[in-house]
C-alpha cells in the first residue's frame, strides 16, 4: 500500500484531553441501574433519542414522538423517506450488539441496513467524488474514490493495533471516518452510530447515554469544529469537543440517577416532552394509576427541578428542566 493510500491520524493527546478522560472515567463509575425493568426501559428510550437525533441533524423532520411510535410499529403520518430512515436506523440500533467495532466488513454490513431503500449503493463505498456543502458553498472536498477502500482498510488497521484509550479511539475513528467520507450517502449516520459502538464496547452505561443527543443541541459546534479540524490538520478540537459532549451526556443521566426516578416519573417525564400541554388526569389515564399517585409524582419531580409549572393550573404548561 502506497502512502498516498493511508490516511494519516493527527492528534495528540494533551493536558486537557487527559483531564476529561480522568473526569468522564470517574463519573461513569457513578451510573448503577439495578433494576431490570429500569435498565431495559432506559436503554430502549435512549436509542429512541439517539436515532432521533442522529436523524434530525440530517435533517429529518419527525419529532421524538414520532420517532418513538415507529420504534413500536405503529404508523406516522410523514413522507415515505424520512420514515424509511426511521425504520432502518431502529433495525441497526437494536442490533447494535451483534456489530464488532474491529470489522470493516460489520461496517459495510451496517450501512447496508441503515441505507436500505435509500440509496442504490448501500452497503458500497462510493464510486464518485464528494464534497461537503455549507449551503451553496462548498466547505470540504473528500478523497477520490479510488483510493477511498485502501484509506478505510488503513483506518481499521488503526483501530485493530491501537493501544489508545478506546474511549478516545471512537472519536478518533469519527472524526477521519468523515474525513474520508466513504459513501455515497449516510456517513454521518454511520460514523455517529460505528462512534457509539464503540463506547458501548468501552463501557455498557453509554447503552443508557444518547451522545447523538448532545451533538445534536450542539450541532452547528459540531460542524465547525469539523471544519475547523480540516483547515488545521489535526483532530485535536473534536477530540475535545467529543469529549465535552460525552461528559454533558454523563452529567444529564447522572443527575437523574441521584434523584432516583422510578418508572412511573420517567413516564410522566416522557408523555410531558411530548405534550407540555397535557393534564394530571390525562396523565393518571394513560399510566393507569390514580389521580393521587400522579399528583405525588408531579411534587417529587417539581421539588427535585426536572419540570416547572409556566401560568396558572388552568391556562398554564408543563415545561421540563431536565429530562
Amino acid at each position: 500500500m502506497n502512502s498516498i493510500d493511508k490516511i494519516e491520524l493527527l492528534f495528540f493527546i494533551d493536558d486537557e484531553i487527559k483531564s476529561l478522560i480522568k473526569v468522564i472515567n470517574q463519573k461513569l463509575k457513578r451510573i448503577d441501574v439495578d433494576d431490570e425493568q429500569r435498565k431495559e426501559y432506559l436503554i430502549s428510550k435512549s436509542r429512541v433519542r439517539s436515532i432521533h437525533s442522529s436523524l434530525a441533524i440530517e435533517a429529518n423532520s419527525l419529532s421524538l414522538l414520532e420517532v418513538s411510535m415507529i420504534s413500536k410499529d405503529n404508523q406516522v403520518q410523514g413522507s415515505t423517506k424520512e420514515v424509511t430512515e426511521v425504520k432502518n436506523a431502529v433495525e441497526l440500533y437494536n442490533k447494535i450488539d451483534e456489530y464488532d467495532y474491529k470489522s470493516e466488513n460489520d461496517l459495510l454490513s451496517a450501512h447496508k441496513v441503515m441505507m436500505n431503500l435509500l440509496t442504490n449503493d448501500y452497503g458500497e463505498y462510493r464510486k464518485h467524488g464528494e464534497a461537503v456543502k455549507d449551503g451553496d458553498e462548498i466547505i470540504y472536498i473528500a478523497p477520490d474514490s479510488i483510493i477511498v477502500p485502501s484509506l478505510m482498510k488503513s483506518l481499521f488497521e488503526y483501530i485493530n493495533n491501537s493501544k489508545d484509550n478506546l474511549m478516545l479511539l471512537s472519536i478518533i475513528f469519527h472524526y477521519y471516518f468523515v474525513v474520508i467520507h466513504p459513501f455515497s450517502d449516510g456517513n454521518g449516520r454511520i460514523a455517529r452510530f460505528w462512534s457509539s459502538l464503540m463506547l458501548i464496547k468501552y463501557n455498557e452505561s453509554f447503552k443508557f447515554i444518547p451522545i447523538e443527543e448532545d451533538i445534536y443541541l450542539s450541532q452547528k459546534e459540531y460542524y465547525d469544529v469539523i471544519r475547523k479540524c480540516h483547515v488545521n490538520g489535526n483532530a485535536n478540537e473534536f477530540i475535545k469537543y467529543m469529549l465535552k459532549v460525552i461528559k454533558s451526556s454523563i452529567d444529564r443521566v447522572n443527575y437523574i440517577n441521584d434523584h432516583i426516578l422510578n418508572y412511573y416519573q420517567f413516564r410522566i417525564l416522557e408523555l410531558v416532552a411530548y405534550d407540555k400541554n397535557i393534564t394530571q388526569q390525562e396523565i393518571a389515564k394513560k399510566l393507569k394509576i390514580s389521580i393521587r399517585t400522579v399528583k405525588r409524582h408531579f411534587k417529587t419531580l417539581m421539588l427535585n427541578e426536572f419540570i416547572s409549572r409556566i401560568g396558572s393550573s388552568k391556562n398554564g404548561h408543563w415545561e421540563i428542566i431536565v429530562i
